[in-house]
């Protein structure tokens, strides 16, 4: 039996719009359907534009979808080039396997998919993207905390599952411009598959670097810094709020991006070998996430660096608000920074 069924039946504001039929609002005047608060410039707009400045300059850029045009940001993309922009319907599988064969005859695909929905299709990203070397670029939209959508919609796999699978890498930018920055190196990669994950909502200011250190910016600066918090995409400005707590209480931080964390780069862990006490902080599992590939890493370099990794821990999250779920996990500033402050007091391994 094929059910088909209309989006929005019975509620004239969500009938009467064409693109999306309300498929993800936020908070509206219940009679007009017009948001109560004017939206703030998101992680997808963001992407979104960027994606079209690039379809404009490159004609072997298309873009996919898996039923997910308008929430992904690729209606804009559609609306300029509707002939390179190809939607697979509920099939995520399909569309890596898709994917890959565009980008072995010549194309350059970007799939944009929300970050829960890849689990389904992380056979094809392993057996048919990486292992034949596809030039496909992911762009994993709602990674890490999304809160509101519930505890299927929260993008928490993303990192632990693409840290096992060869010849990929993955950015985790911290502000709209690496996140331009990253889908401009992506999109001139056709060698391997190259990832992109970043959050939902509101974008932060642009966050500065004070230097770079090749494999990864320097947020924060200190010789010889009692901490040394390796901050992961989103996670970065909560990073920075929870470095001016613990410097308030005396404690000397130096704050590191490494934009690109997978794989994780040599360079970054020669650096780290040489400080005393370092964590990491990524709204990605703990388990099998960015901070065990370091500790793995640093072990592996015969560091004698300690190493405290914060992030989701494996279990189903409840349905609340990103800001609400990260203060329930300590991962807002205040919880990081009171953690920290335990570790740099017990000097425990």
């Amino acid at each position: 039996m094929h059910v088909i069924t209309e989006k929005g039946r019975g509620y004239t504001p969500a009938e009467t719009d064409e693109a999306d039929r309300f498929h993800a609002v936020g908070v509206v005047d219940p009679d007009t359907g017009k948001p109560l608060s004017q939206a703030a410039t998101s992680w997808t707009s963001v992407f979104s534009q960027e994606l079209v400045a690039i379809g404009g300059e490159r004609q072997d850029v298309v873009a996919i979808t898996a039923a997910m045009l308008g929430p992904t940001g690729l209606d804009a993309f559609a609306g300029k080039f509707p002939e390179r922009t190809f939607d697979v319907g509920i099939a995520e599988q399909h569309a890596v396997t898709s994917a890959v064969g565009m980008a072995h005859a010549g194309l350059h695909p970007v799939i944009a998919i929300y970050s829960t929905f890849l689990n389904r299709a992380i056979d094809q990203v392993i057996m048919d993207c990486a292992l034949h070397d596809a030039g496909v670029t992911f762009a994993l939209d709602r990674s890490g905390v999304t809160g509101d959508d519930g505890a299927s919609h929260n993008g928490m796999w993303d990192m632990a599952l693409l840290r096992v699978v060869p010849n990929l890498d993955l950015f985790a930018p911290r502000d709209g411009a690496q996140l331009v920055a990253a889908l401009r190196k992506s999109v001139d990669k056709s060698d391997h598959p190259t990832v992109i994950r970043f959050s939902k909502g509101a974008v932060p200011a642009d966050i500065p670097a004070v230097n770079s250190l090749g494999f990864a910016d320097v947020l924060v600066a200190q010789t010889n810094p009692d901490v040394c918090i390796v901050a992961v995409g989103a996670m970065a400005t909560t990073a920075l709020e929870s470095a001016k707590t613990l410097q308030a209480s005396g404690y000397s931080v130096e704050v590191l991006d490494p934009i690109q964390v997978l794989p994780v780069n040599a360079g970054l862990i020669e650096y780290l070998s040489d400080r005393d006490y370092v964590v990491t902080i990524e709204d990605g599992l703990v388990d099998g996430g960015i901070g065990e590939a370091i500790g793995s890493a640093l072990r592996a370099n015969n560091s004698a660096t300690r190493l405290m990794s914060l992030g989701i821990p494996k279990k189903f999250l409840d349905h609340a608000s990103r800001k609400s779920i990260l203060q329930k996990l300590h991962l807002d500033a205040q919880g990081i920074a009171a953690t920290i402050e335990q570790g740099l007091k017990s000097k425990v391994r």
